[in-house]
């Protein structure tokens, strides 16, 4: 796991920085300089626009990964890839466009209780399409391995801008709708730098090849992003439809106060999101050179690092949750039991490591589609449900069962046909640790200085987790990175189980 520990560590240290710069921005700017209803509707603007590109790559995205190995060539421009490939998202967002302008009727009909998402609809086209351009160069530059930049343009440059546009909206500057367009404009922005970034490596191949290779796998490619398509949308279902169906059913304002507990949860996902943006591609090589060793060796080590991040964000979170809410409106801390199950299904997502990776980069991967489609229709189904039942707890609710549903129908199916599972004896220990600690951090009795309180608890959870996780060596990719910054001794990595 060498390469995705170096590689995962640089992009876990961009995606906090991001981290820090999103708090800022969505905890106290957004939150204090927006009402909660302003904050729904950015949440679903950018949600839908998601949504939108997503349907419009036609799988292109995660093809790229997974059959760049194949054209990879510069010598002869990778066969025309980025070219062909930029025909095929290029139809599929002229497709969707023309799809979403149909389906404004049904879009004002749903959402008949929030006029300002009628009043902002068309610009989730141009929207989308900034996000469907930076994903799709995303995508191509992971095949060549050049991650750090578009990680750092995502996670950093984005809230950077984002911080220029609300602090202009808080000087009064501009107003609301002025600020609305030009959150567009940012993510084309991203966009362009990702093409900049591309062209720097003299990688941006847009000329027109005749490629005999991809004229052959073209069929291939097309079929497996559909399939894949479904998967990839199904993960953009689960991140996004709570939200918009909880504008739905309840209001602009409920959203708004959802989507910040929903962001606050996501911080415990970056260690992941880092390792996956790093192992997708290594295990479509796996599966090119049939190295079942390393992808097994890969899987669990994934697993695990994600567990240690995991536990020590999910208490950590926890037991400051009622500070953080200290920074905002009284009205959002009403998110926090949601946030609370919101925090535990992103553990689970974490906990089962890269299984959907594996089925969707090997010969079996029409079969992520069914759990998919199961998944999709068991989000949607849950939340009409629940949501009118228990408000943005009901979201909350849907979101971790169908979460752990999904995870565990993908875990069955990998180890029933690759005999493969990343859970090992080390794994059970850091779920002790955490619970342990947990308890323990607890017990700690509240300051009324919400600093104080944050440092002090954020203290002893950390030297209690930190110390136990690093002093049995669970984890040597964990040891291995402390003892690299520390250059302790005693925190040389082990390859214990």
């Amino acid at each position: 796991m060498g390469i995705v520990q170096k590689a995962g560590i640089r992009l876990t240290i961009f995606s906090y920085l991001g981290a820090a710069l999103g708090y800022f921005n969505k905890i106290l700017l957004f939150t204090n300089f927006l009402t909660a209803e302003q904050v729904g509707l950015l949440s679903n603007l950018n949600n839908i626009s998601v949504l939108f590109a997503q349907v419009a790559t036609l799988g292109i995205s995660t093809s790229s990964i997974r059959f760049f190995p194949y054209f990879n060539a510069k010598d002869k421009q990778h066969h025309g890839f980025l070219f062909w490939t930029n025909c095929v998202i290029t139809v599929g967002f002229v497709v969707s466009t023309i799809l979403f302008v149909f389906l404004k009727p049904l879009f004002i009909q749903f959402y008949s209780k929030s006029q300002m998402m009628i009043e902002f609809y068309y610009y989730n086209i141009p929207l989308a399409l900034g996000i469907l351009y930076f994903q799709f160069l995303e995508s191509y530059l992971r095949s060549l391995l050049k991650t750090g930049v578009a990680t750092f343009t995502n996670e950093v440059v984005s809230r950077v801008l984002i911080t220029i546009i609300i602090g202009l909206y808080a000087l009064k500057l501009i107003d609301f709708h002025q600020f609305v367009i030009m959150y567009v404009l940012c993510n084309g922005i991203l966009a362009l730098i990702l093409l900049a970034y591309t062209a720097y490596l003299k990688q941006l191949f847009i000329a027109p090849v005749k490629s005999v290779k991809f004229r052959r796998l073209f069929k291939i490619i097309i079929v497996y992003g559909i399939f894949t398509i479904m998967s990839a949308l199904g993960g953009t279902i689960l991140v996004n439809i709570d939200t918009l169906i909880v504008t739905a059913k309840l209001n602009l304002g409920q959203a708004g106060i959802y989507n910040t507990i929903f962001l606050i949860a996501a911080v415990m996902t970056y260690p992941y999101r880092s390792i996956q943006k790093i192992a997708h591609p290594i295990l479509a090589r796996y599966w090119k050179e049939k190295d079942m060793v390393g992808m097994k060796g890969l899987y669990e080590k994934a697993s695990l690092t994600d567990m240690v991040f995991g536990g020590i964000l999910l208490i950590g979170l926890w037991v400051n949750i009622d500070s953080i809410f200290m920074f905002m409106p009284k009205e959002y801390s009403a998110g926090k039991y949601p946030f609370l199950l919101l925090a535990f299904s992103k553990y689970v997502d974490m906990a089962t490591g890269l299984n959907g990776y594996i089925i969707v980069t090997s010969k079996k991967y029409k079969s992520d589609l069914w759990f998919m489609l199961l998944l999709i229709i068991a989000t949607i189904a849950l939340n009409f449900i629940l949501i009118p039942m228990y408000g943005i707890m009901g979201a909350a609710m849907a979101t971790l069962i169908s979460i752990s549903l999904y995870n565990l129908l993908r875990l069955a199916f990998v180890y029933y046909y690759y005999r493969m599972q990343p859970f090992t004896l080390n794994c059970l220990w850091v779920l002790l640790i955490t619970i342990v600690v947990w308890a323990i951090a607890a017990q700690i009795p509240t300051f009324h200085n919400k600093y104080i309180d944050i440092t002090v608890r954020s203290i002893v959870m950390t030297v209690l987790y930190g110390g136990a996780v690093l002093y049995f060596k669970l984890s040597s990719d964990v040891n291995a990175l402390v003892y690299n910054y520390t250059k302790i001794k005693y925190f040389a990595p082990s390859d214990k189980k």
